[in-house]
């Protein structure tokens, strides 16, 4: 009965899940499926990783997850879905020769692979091309390893699990007392072999050895993503873990921390299998509770991290199994008791839960917006926040040619554009990545709305923002812009803003440069704002606070007129105040009006010795005769 249980579970569930898995994935409508845009991006970085070797080393994208799915992506984005199913198959396949070390019964493998394969997260997970599945596979192989006593091996693997997901670093603590209490002390400093390698791999790139602390695309700051309640993914682990698995796993963290404190001795084999492995899932899931709820770490509370633990937490609850085959003696009612647990795992999974595979309305509005741009604007470079408009688009994301990620300038953003290009705004990845607000798009005088897409129902996304696309076009003049006359005026403050920046002052939005700042925001003017005769008088007035002492050519303000990367015109002002002063100073310029249409005028604060001060406003009054 042992070689046929197995032969079934190699032979015919494995191939089985791969075909269910395929046949999902091709019959699919949603090019987000389960991860959004995360999919499309980590899809992108793997696709083009060949053309770009660089992404290879890129964080975000996470290193080894790239390294191993690129070969796949090459195919298409449906292949590099099935380089997940293929990785959650032997991820599935370790865990039951888990199992079967662990709990020596003929069928324990056949429950741990059916409550780890059908748990409502990880099932999900399997088909996408995020990196959870490849995350849960290295830290499956380490412990696998690690229970063979190859501890040397075990801790080379582990050691690349921070590089397939940066929030692995927190399980090398628990992994480095796993390997102390086996006194397996010569294995400890293999734990950060694989950070080694690649640190010195980017060293050869970068010219930083450092690079994987000082390229981390996450900051432990305050998060743009807010925060949430404590128990949030407590709440949320029927939904993750599925019902049956979860009591098992409640029940077999009681049943194992009773035996290990029933005969305890830190050096036992059960202490030691404690510590690596419910402590290890354990150690995972309260640090992304801890991030969560302090708002940090660039956690979004997604319930998906959680898919990298579900074969350690599904282990745990086996524990329940491994209790009961040793203690009774009529094991048809321990399989009965499982297998219905088992089926309901699969039931509940495929009748409570959304396989996503269907294109929701955000989807199906940058599908609508990627084909307008494809009847009417083809050929126009494209700046955008949502990646799966350039997926769509069939563009190449890192030819900046053809498209480019967000906008640098945020409160005028039409200055990042050349004339004619397109961009493409969307509710939630514009305001929350990108930083950029509708309004100062609606605002800008060189930004011409094509187009606008909302969806029938309200759908309110993060910030709390109505989910609508927005098509913007950089021309020379809005459709509806007034007669120009011979004068104009226009004023930057802040009162709209929404950047970390930005601070509250006796009722008033100010800018504050600090020693992180040289350069602020700048008011960016075309010379086609104003009817030029011979003339032109320029006046800037600045209003601002200096919160240190400002001395000559410390601080200033600036006016220069730009010509396709060339300064035709330069004129400055020193800011001179002591601290905690409130000062106005003027710039004012009569120059000849003979300016190219080409040309741009610029105003900013130029904070060259990194001072602190606020910035409340800059007006600039222009008339020409």
């Amino acid at each position: 009965m042992r070689s046929l249980s197995e032969k079934h579970l190699y032979y015919f569930f494995f191939p089985a899940y791969i075909v269910l898995h395929v046949i999902l994935i091709f019959i699919s409508e949603s090019a987000y499926g389960y991860g959004g845009a995360d999919n499309i991006a980590h899809y992108q970085i793997s696709r083009y990783s060949f053309k770009y070797p660089e992404l290879l080393l890129d964080l975000w994208g996470k290193p080894v997850y790239t390294l191993l799915s690129a070969p796949f992506a090459q195919f298409g984005y449906d292949v590099a879905k099935i380089f997940n199913v293929m990785v959650a198959v032997f991820t599935l396949f370790l865990s039951a020769k888990i199992a079967k070390r662990m709990f020596p019964d003929v069928l324990s493998p056949f429950f741990i692979v059916l409550f780890i394969a059908f748990s409502p997260v990880y099932f999900l997970v399997a088909a996408s091309c995020l990196t959870e599945v490849l995350f849960s596979f290295v830290l499956v192989a380490a412990v696998y390893l690690f229970i063979r006593n190859k501890f040397i091996f075990a801790a080379v693997v582990l050691s690349f699990l921070p590089l397939v997901r940066s929030e692995g670093i927190v399980i090398l603590p628990v992994f480095a007392l796993a390997l102390v209490l086996s006194r397996s002390y010569r294995s400890l400093p293999f734990l950060i072999s694989g950070m080694v390698l690649y640190s010195i791999i980017g060293y050869f790139v970068f010219g930083d050895i450092l690079w994987l602390i000082t390229k981390q695309p996450y900051s432990m700051g305050e998060s743009i993503y807010g925060s949430g309640s404590l128990f949030h993914f407590i709440k949320h682990s029927p939904s993750i873990f599925g019902i049956p698995l979860l009591i098992l796993i409640l029940i077999g963290i009681v049943i194992w921390i009773s035996g290990v404190a029933k005969k305890f001795s830190l050096h036992s084999r059960d202490t030691v299998l404690f510590v690596l492995i419910a402590g290890s899932w354990i150690t995972f899931f309260a640090a992304h509770t801890y991030v969560w709820w302090q708002g940090t770490g660039g956690s979004l509370g997604l319930t998906r991290v959680m898919g990298g633990i579900i074969p350690l937490a599904a282990i745990t609850g086996m524990k329940v199994y491994g209790v009961l085959i040793k203690n009774f003696k009529r094991k048809t009612v321990i399989y009965s008791l499982f297998s219905v647990l088992a089926v309901l795992q699969v039931v509940l999974l495929f009748t409570r839960h959304n396989l996503h595979l269907k294109a929701d309305t955000t989807e199906q509005l940058i599908k609508k917006s990627a084909e307008y741009i494809s009847s009417n604007e083809a050929g126009e470079k494209v700046y955008y926040f949502n990646p799966l408009l350039i997926h769509y688009l069939e563009l190449d994301p890192y030819d900046t040619s053809q498209c480019n990620w967000w906008v640098a300038d945020k409160q005028q953003p039409s200055n990042t554009l050349d004339w004619g290009d397109l961009l493409v705004w969307d509710a939630h990845l514009g305001p929350n990545e990108g930083r950029v607000q509708l309004e100062n798009l609606e605002k800008d005088p060189y930004l011409k709305k094509l187009k606008a897409y909302y969806p029938i129902e309200k759908i309110i996304v993060l910030g709390g923002y109505d989910y609508s696309v927005q098509i913007f076009k950089k021309v020379k003049t809005k459709a509806d812009s007034a007669v120009v006359s011979d004068s104009y005026s226009s004023t930057l403050s802040f009162g709209d803003y929404q950047e970390e920046e930005v601070k509250e002052v006796n009722g008033i939005s100010v800018w504050k440069y600090d020693h992180t700042q040289e350069f602020g925001p700048a008011l960016t003017i075309y010379p086609d704002v104003i009817r030029l005769h011979d003339v032109l008088d320029v006046t800037v007035t600045l209003r601002y606070k200096a919160l240190d002492q400002l001395n000559p050519d410390e601080t200033l303000l600036v006016f220069s007129i730009e010509n396709e990367g060339k300064s035709l015109r330069y004129e400055k002002a020193d800011l001179i105040a002591d601290e905690n002063e409130w000062k106005q100073q003027q710039l004012i310029a009569r120059i000849p009006a003979n300016i190219p249409d080409s040309a741009k005028m610029v105003f900013y604060v130029w904070n060259k010795d990194k001072k602190h001060l606020l910035l409340e406003k800059i007006l600039v009054e222009m008339k020409s005769y």
